[in-house]
């Protein structure tokens, strides 16, 4: 268990960093326009909820490129996992055609959602405009896939962190107008996000283009639109996508609607709560991002044990991390909320937010880490289903019902439907890995039935030899001990 620890430390670490560079970013965008008012603070979070919400479509399907990739590495064929990564630009442009509708649409949408006429206005500005990164994100989705299914998350981790820097300058410069620039408020904040997504596309494609990759993986010569990979990715990552719509879109719900029934200050106390929950959920996604690349990698070299022992190891992990940040969240909420707002009543009501963020961690931590581990084993169906009941019957309906039924709690009722929400999810999930329907998933539908398979490598002949496996092995495994546990 240790060797398995320290291996997907290794792999976690550039991934974990990624995220919190992309948590970074968001937080961002959420610091320079939280100064510009409580009406800004109460806009910005369910903004770039709802254009992540949309985005989704694309960008969740695109993640299970990783699942692919990393069972093609594992089964000894890395010019498949480059050939994968190129639909995920198909995806990109088949999406990108919606910024513009879904750019226009900003306005209605948010005169129906119906938030205090301000807060409103804000909402619709700064979608307008970040709508327009959709086709940049779903090409990071889908190299991030490519290069943490091949063990190189430390790519992703470089581009994302050039970005992060970029649109902090340019947040600045734009959000208060620095150095000569016009000050355009939330709006600076979506053009600085857009222009930094494209940076990082543009940084990604540029490695997986270059000539150290296209020799291993054949990259420039994988760019043929193949529909059977693209109709693989859409099989396994529809669901992937479709969940994470229902998922990002419940916190939409409840964070616009359900706190909107409290008022502004509860808006905010609640965006607070969400940025700072972003300290622990966001580390805990990319340990389960590295866990899931492991675990399809033992999954394609036929070891489902090893792919539970990963799974376990994960939990672990995960859960004790999580389980440390609550601890945290419970004892040092009130500083916590005045790092992010000055308002008494908004730190006051963010504390609550904070003691029921901490209940739920370690349950938080489990639905993370098993979602991962069974998109990892490529099932990805019945995780979307009960993720979506959760969503929409316990979080929202259950929330809904709490604000109707008993106001007078405030948004304590929302949030104690939302701590049963993830408990009952986390527990779900689990029983869902341990019962092991996952271990009979066979992505590629070919069955060894004697041989090995083909392992390229390197300009060598294909030949599907145990000599050609073992000397493949060093060449596609990029962390070190990866494997010892099994060895």
């Amino acid at each position: 268990m240790r060797a398995e620890a320290l291996a997907l430390l290794a792999l976690s670490w550039p991934i974990i960093l990624t995220m919190l560079s992309r948590l970074a970013l968001t937080t961002t965008d959420f610091f320079f326009v939280s100064r510009l008012g409580t009406d800004a603070t109460a806009a910005i979070s369910p903004s770039t909820i709802f254009v992540f919400t949309v985005i989704c479509l694309g960008m969740g399907a695109a993640t299970s490129i990783q699942t692919f990739v990393a069972q093609a590495m594992g089964r000894g064929r890395p010019y498949e996992a480059a050939s994968y990564a190129w639909q995920g630009f198909y995806i990109a442009a088949l999406l990108a055609v919606i910024s513009l509708p879904a750019s226009l649409l900003a306005g209605p949408f948010w005169r129906l959602v119906g938030n205090a006429p301000e807060v409103q206005r804000l909402e619709v500005a700064y979608c307008q405009i970040a709508f327009w990164c959709m086709g940049f994100s779903i090409i990071c989705a889908s190299l991030d896939g490519f290069f943490n299914g091949i063990q190189k998350p430390i790519v992703g981790l470089v581009s994302v962190f050039v970005s992060v820097v970029f649109n902090a300058i340019a947040n600045y410069l734009l959000v208060f107008g620095k150095l000569g620039f016009p000050a355009l408020g939330i709006r600076g904040s979506a053009i600085a996000t857009v222009i930094a997504w494209g940076i990082r596309a543009a940084m990604l494609t540029a490695v997986f283009l270059s000539m150290r990759f296209h020799e291993r993986f054949r990259t420039r010569s994988s760019a043929r639109f193949d529909v059977t990979k693209f109709g693989g990715i859409l099989r396994l990552g529809g669901p992937i996508a479709i969940q994470w719509v229902l998922d990002i879109g419940s916190w939409f719900v409840f964070l616009t609607l359900l706190m909107g029934e409290f008022g502004t200050q509860a808006m905010a106390a609640s965006n607070i709560g969400l940025q700072l929950m972003h300290i622990s959920f966001m580390p805990a996604i990319g340990l389960g991002i590295g866990m899931c690349s492991l675990i399809g990698h033992a999954i394609g070299e036929r070891k489902p044990d090893l792919a539970a022992r990963r799974a376990t190891v994960g939990m672990w992990m995960a859960g004790l991390y999580m389980g440390g940040i609550g601890l945290l969240f419970w004892l040092a909420r009130t500083p916590l909320m005045r790092l992010l707002s000055n308002d008494a009543e908004v730190i006051q009501l963010g504390g609550n937010v904070l003691i029921w963020a901490a209940i739920f961690q370690v349950f938080d931590a489990a639905q993370i880490t098993y979602v991962n581990a069974l998109r990892g084993a490529g099932d990805t169906r019945w995780p979307a289903i009960v993720v979506a009941a959760h969503c929409w019957i316990i979080f929202i309906g259950g929330g809904y019902l709490m604000a109707k039924w008993y106001p007078q709690l405030g948004l304590n009722g929302p949030w104690m439907t939302c701590t049963l929400y993830i408990t009952l999810l986390g527990l779900a999930l689990r029983r869902r890995f341990a019962r092991g329907a996952w271990r009979k998933i066979d992505l590629f539908k070919e069955r060894l039935t004697g041989g090995l398979p083909v392992v390229p490598v390197d300009g060598e002949p294909d030949v599907p030899t145990m000599s050609s496996v073992a000397s493949a092995k060093p060449a596609l495994m990029d962390v070190a001990g990866a494997d010892g546990a099994q060895s």
